[in-house]
Formats: structure tokens, sequence, C-alpha cells
């Protein structure tokens, strides 16, 4: 594993980056990153399969001939808004009182697992483990402890079989290999979160441009996930429909002079654009960023509601609340989601990682995701073993 050079694929509704890394005295860097504008891709979920082939197929290339660096297997996220997050427990009952031991726990949480077959509309993206009951009593680990009733839950996230199968399309279509796609909030969580702030309780948003994804955290365990069909597109869509632009020209107001408050040093200026007939014009900045704002508010309080429907109060996760994604980086974004949220928040940045590339440091709320996938890649192979594929064995073999 040592030698073997990692990579990390974040597909992403207006970009796709690629980060590759490598393991060196157990230490995992990240020796660059590439990004590319993705086409074929709506609210996460991969709409036209050969477009997003052709977006990885160009990162993939740009990794090799401009930082020579080949990869051949790598992780991959997943966003999408039908993303379905549900809670399901199982109960295992014994005659009398007895020892319990860690097979007792691994039973109780296959049953706990949703049933899954090849006909299946929906697959399971991933689960997360829940506390213990033993007798009613909350434990983080049954292993050792004596009952006669054992209660195992897990948290899973569904998603459709479909959206998984053409995302898993695109990636082989670009002629690379990866296991099984990663849920990008969890992705980011990995990224950003140290062992402290997953201690206190923390939640991580990434606000990408066609989803805005959550994972909370609390007693190192996590409690609520899931995605939110809204993203920095829909800040670029208000701005075209309320201003009579393309969507080219949205973009650009939105990157140039849109907001997450109204600022009040800039409301009083005039933001000149172009039109289709070339009539020059101009509208207020107070304007602009009165529909960001409003759409940036409202993204926030739906999550907030959404999670006091799963019992989750931003303001009880005392590790803060951390944003990524694209659009986290609006001004004043980090103020806006403190003051909707009711608790600290600020910018994630990669932890636990070496080295990382120039771009990385600049932008490291656009990279977590990818980041977070690479870190994810190399603990599982710590842990399972690696064995590169065939594939790759003999590519490495002809290239020397």
């Amino acid at each position: 594993m040592a030698n073997t050079i990692l990579g990390a694929l974040d597909v992403g509704t207006q970009t796709t980056r690629l980060v590759a890394g490598k393991v060196e005295d157990k230490q995992l860097n990240v020796l660059q990153a590439v990004s590319v504008p993705t086409f074929g891709v709506k609210k996460g979920t991969v709409r036209n399969i050969e477009a997003v082939a052709h977006a990885i197929r160009k990162a993939f290339d740009e990794m090799s001939k401009t930082h020579h660096l080949d990869i051949y297997e790598v992780a991959v996220n997943f966003s999408a808004q039908c993303i379905k997050s549900t809670l399901r427990s199982a109960t295992k009952t014994f005659v009398s009182p007895r020892t319990l031991e860690e097979e007792d726990a691994e039973e109780a949480e296959e049953q706990a697992y949703s049933i899954e077959t090849a006909s299946s509309p929906e697959v399971t993206l991933q689960r997360f483990k829940q506390r213990f009951r033993v007798n009613e009593q909350a434990v983080e680990s049954p292993g050792g402890m004596k009952g006669d009733k054992l209660e195992a839950s897990v948290l899973e996230l569904l998603v459709p079989r479909t959206a998984v199968e053409a995302l898993h399309s695109a990636v082989t279509q670009a002629g690379m290999q990866t296991g099984g796609p990663i849920f990008s909030g969890a992705a980011d969580a990995e990224a950003v979160l140290d062992r402290q702030a997953r201690a206190d309780g923390a939640l991580v948003i990434n606000f990408g441009a066609g989803t805005c994804d959550y994972l909370a955290i609390s007693n190192r365990i996590v409690v609520a996930a899931g995605s939110l069909g809204i993203g920095g597109q829909h800040l670029t869509n208000d701005l075209a429909q309320a201003f009579r632009i393309n969507q080219d020209m949205a973009e650009r107001m939105k990157l140039e002079r849109g907001a997450a408050q109204i600022q009040p040093n800039l409301a009083g200026e005039r933001y000149s654009l172009h039109t289709t007939f070339n009539a020059e014009r101009s509208v207020s900045v107070h304007a602009i960023q009165t529909v960001t704002t409003e759409r940036v508010n409202e993204t926030f309080y739906l999550l907030k509601q959404l999670l006091a429907q799963q019992g989750i109060i931003p303001a009880n996760l005392h590790g803060g609340v951390w944003l990524t994604g694209g659009t986290a980086a609006l001004p004043n974004m980090i103020e806006q989601a403190t003051a909707v949220l009711d608790c600290p928040c600020r910018l994630g940045v990669p932890v636990g990682v070496g080295e990382l590339p120039m771009c990385i440091q600049e932008e490291p709320h656009l990279y977590a995701t990818a980041v977070g996938l690479l870190k994810w890649r190399f603990k599982s192979m710590a842990n399972e073993g690696y064995k590169p594929s065939f594939l790759a064995r003999m590519r490495s073999f002809f290239r020397g």
C-alpha cells in the first residue's frame, strides 16, 4: 500500500474533483488535485452517463498528463435529493439472563438491516451503528453485559438502485474501478472533524451546487443524515428570474456580488450587466443580496426544521457546525448560518492528513468531500488489507 497512488472522485452537480494521495510512513498525504466542469448531473443525480463519464475521463487525463499520477481505482461519493434516512431496530431475546458476546451484537444488527434483493428498487447507500439497549438500558457496546433482551439499531440511508447504477456506469465507462459509493456527508465529516469534535457532537453541512447534504454526530454516533435538493444553483436561478438574465450572467452576478447577508457597505452600489441585446443596464447590489439572502435563509431554516423532526437541535451539538461545498464560501455565509442555527459555525478544513497541495490549502471547503473519500479509503484498506486489482497491477507492470 505504501507505493500505491490512492484516488478519490467527487462527482458534483457543477464540478468533478479528483484527488490523488499516497501513504508515506503511515501518514496519508494528498499529492495533487484537479477539477473539471460536470455536465449531465442534476441535483446530484446522474442524468447523462456519457457526459459524466467524459468529465471523469478528463479529470483523470489531466491528473496523468499534468501531474504524472496514474490512478486506476477510486473511492467515489454519492449525493442526491432522493436519499432516504430511516432508523431500523431489532430485538434479540434469551430464555434467561446471560453474558452477552460480540456475536450477539452482530446478529442483532444484521436482523435490523433492511432486506435487499436483486429486484429491490432501493439499495442501502450506508449504515451507521446506533447505541444498543440491554434490558432497556442504552449502552455503546453490549459485550460482557448480562441480560435477556438485546436491542440493536442502525441508521440506514437508502437510494434508488437506478441512481447508484448510473453513477457506477459513468465511472466504469471512464475506465476506472470503484467499490460502492460513499455518502458525501459522511466523507465531509471524515475530512473536517477531529476526535474532539466527534465527542462534543457536530453538524457537517455540504452546501453544494445542486444539493445540501448534512450529517450530525452526537457522542461519536451518526444520529442524522440526509440531503436537501437545494444548492447554489438555486441562488443562480433566483437571480436569473429576478433580473431576467441568462444563467451564465446570473452565476457571475452571484459570485461577484452575492452574499448570505445584505452588506451595508455595498448596498448603495450598482452592478452593471449586459443583456442579450447588448443593452447596458444596472441593478442595485442591495437587490442582488436580498435575493441570495432569502434563498440561503430558506435553506438553513428548512434544514433546522428537518433536524428538529429527527430530534436534533444544532445548539446542543457543542462541536458546532462545519460548512463545506462551493456555496459555503459565499460572503457572510458563516454569520448567517450561526444566526439561523443558533450555534457556532465555521468553514470546514480537512484535518488528519499530512501534506495538502496549494489548491486545497487555498479553498479547503471545495475539496473536503474528496479528501474525506481519500481518508475513508485509506482507513478501509488499512483495516481490511489491500491488494490492487489485477488490472491495476498489469498497468503498473507495463508502465515500469
